[in-house]
């Protein structure tokens, strides 16, 4: 019976082992060949994503997509090519992971829903679907899409606008045109009090969830010669340039402490001198696979750690955000939010843009 006992328990702790091993995350590349074209297939378990590069014409294009390990491999059963002249589309199907036609114009890697008409038409139409816009107005702002929380400056306060409701957030009697410092953390949006001239020693919050605001003192004051290198949760880094020295405001309770100044890079916390913040106004680095950059007013997507450049659009005014894998911008007076399997989206538009933007506008 005891003999029994411990084989039962050897193969109990024998399967354990081979379940683990089989199934544990490993990262790999592979080659092969669909359609005379050439693909490279990888995953990356730090950052649990699979990345392909396509060399076709010898030309390459590239496509990052997130998701757990699998056991599978050689995701790519079939590639489509769509031409018009040197200009092409391949549109790679599979059965386990998620693809998107990609495209190449005057041998530029181009969003597929951005390409030319000849090259779109080609396209099929599940590719091409586009949510329905909303036709909502408040305060002679456009509202096109409420899938995202809205904080817009209007010079003593913000419009607040959700999926749920619209609303006028009031902070300040006087009118207010430069408000560099207002910032985000996880749950909330901080305004420092503009009704102080040269330091302040209270800050305002609003709820990202409900815009709810509550005001909190600080027991010390700060010069409005600052900067925000970053939040981690819902605890703001402060830089004070005049002062040298940085802080940590819990925006919870409204606790503020002065630590050794220190950088967040990309989940790790690194210790630097308050110099370096000061002269070089570093800001924390965030973990994500996307990195999205604005260069002669066209905005490009490139895949973290990667070369291949995407045009997703031309003509832009700015960048108000990039959080996880989506960007927000402005193009004159209209604000949008790209992400690489949804494409672009039209989100607001409010006249008062094309004249003053600057920190105006906040996102989540």
């Amino acid at each position: 019976m005891k003999k029994l006992k411990i084989f039962q328990l050897t193969f109990i702790a024998l399967f354990l082992i081979f379940i683990i091993f089989f199934f544990r995350s490993v990262d790999y590349t592979k080659e092969y060949v669909v359609n005379d074209i050439e693909i490279v297939e990888s995953f990356n378990k730090e950052n649990d994503y699979y990345y392909f590069t396509f060399t076709y014409n010898e030309l390459e294009l590239d496509y990052l997509y997130e998701s757990n390990y699998k056991r599978s491999r050689t995701f790519i059963d079939e590639i489509t090519v769509i031409e018009d002249g040197d200009d092409f589309c391949l549109i790679p199907e599979g059965n386990t992971l998620e693809f998107i036609p990609l495209c190449m114009e005057n041998n530029e890697a181009v969003y597929y829903k951005n390409v030319k008409e000849s090259l779109k038409e080609q396209i099929p139409e599940e590719y091409l679907k586009e949510e329905k816009e909303l036709n909502d107005t408040y305060q002679d702002i456009s509202i096109y899409n409420r899938d995202y929380t809205y904080f817009l400056w209007n010079y003593n306060g913000f419009y607040y606008i959700n999926q749920d409701e619209e609303k006028e957030i009031k902070l300040f009697d006087k009118e207010l045109y430069n408000v560099n410092l207002i910032t985000y953390t996880k749950d909330y949006l901080i305004i420092p009090d503009y009704d102080e001239e040269y330091t302040y020693n209270k800050f305002y919050r609003i709820s990202i969830k409900n815009g709810t605001l509550k005001e909190y003192d600080l027991d010390r004051d700060i010069y409005f010669d600052s900067y925000y290198p970053g939040y981690e949760k819902n605890k703001l880094y402060i830089v004070d340039n005049k002062e040298e020295e940085m802080y940590e405001l819990n925006v919870k309770n409204g606790d503020l402490e002065k630590i050794k100044p220190k950088m967040y890079q990309n989940g790790t916390w690194e210790n630097v001198g308050i110099k370096t913040l000061i002269n070089q106004n570093k800001t924390f680095q965030y973990d994500s696979n996307y990195s999205y950059e604005l260069t002669d007013k066209s905005l490009y997507l490139t895949y973290q750690g990667k070369d291949i450049k995407t045009l997703i659009d031309t003509d832009i005014t700015s960048i108000i955000r990039i959080k996880d894998h989506q960007v927000f911008y402005l193009k004159t007076d209209t604000l949008y939010v790209f992400s690489p399997l949804t494409g672009t989206k039209k989100l607001l538009n409010y006249f008062e843009w094309n004249f003053n933007n600057q920190n105006m506008i906040y996102v989540d």
